[in-house]
């Protein structure tokens, strides 16, 4: 990992059908000093994207077509030797939610739109280590 602003760079890697807020979330990471290796617009894309560029962390949006976010998160911790760290980007936010995302893999759950400084201060931690 090289190094940007006060922190070192994450790897990061956005997964999310709604093509602006991909965007959006894209552009607040690298103006922030993360680097997004990569975009996909659905869950079997993300899956093949992750797995492709090995990325530090993973953003996932949950309702997507073709494999669903949690769908992903599962396959990705099974299917991989090192699966980077998962964090939920949704709209969905009542509890039954966050607790289908932590048991399938997510590490941290955020509704959108998201709390941008508890965010970044979850990536930081995650640069830090």
């Amino acid at each position: 990992m090289g190094t940007s602003g006060n922190h070192p760079t994450l790897r990061i890697v956005v997964v999310d059908d709604n093509y602006d807020a991909n965007v959006a979330i894209s552009r607040l990471l690298e103006r922030s000093g993360f680097e997004v290796a990569g975009r996909a617009y659905d869950g079997l894309s993300g899956l093949s994207l992750i797995k492709s560029t090995h990325p530090d962390v993973a953003i996932l949006d949950i309702a997507m077509p073709a494999l669903d976010g949690l769908g992903l998160a599962r396959r990705v911790k099974k299917e991989m030797d090192s699966p980077p760290h998962l964090v939920a980007l949704t709209g969905f936010g009542d509890e039954s939610n966050r607790c289908d995302a932590t048991d399938a893999g997510f590490e941290a759950y955020f509704r959108k739109p998201a709390d941008w400084p508890a965010l970044q201060s979850l990536l930081a931690n995650y640069a830090s280590h």
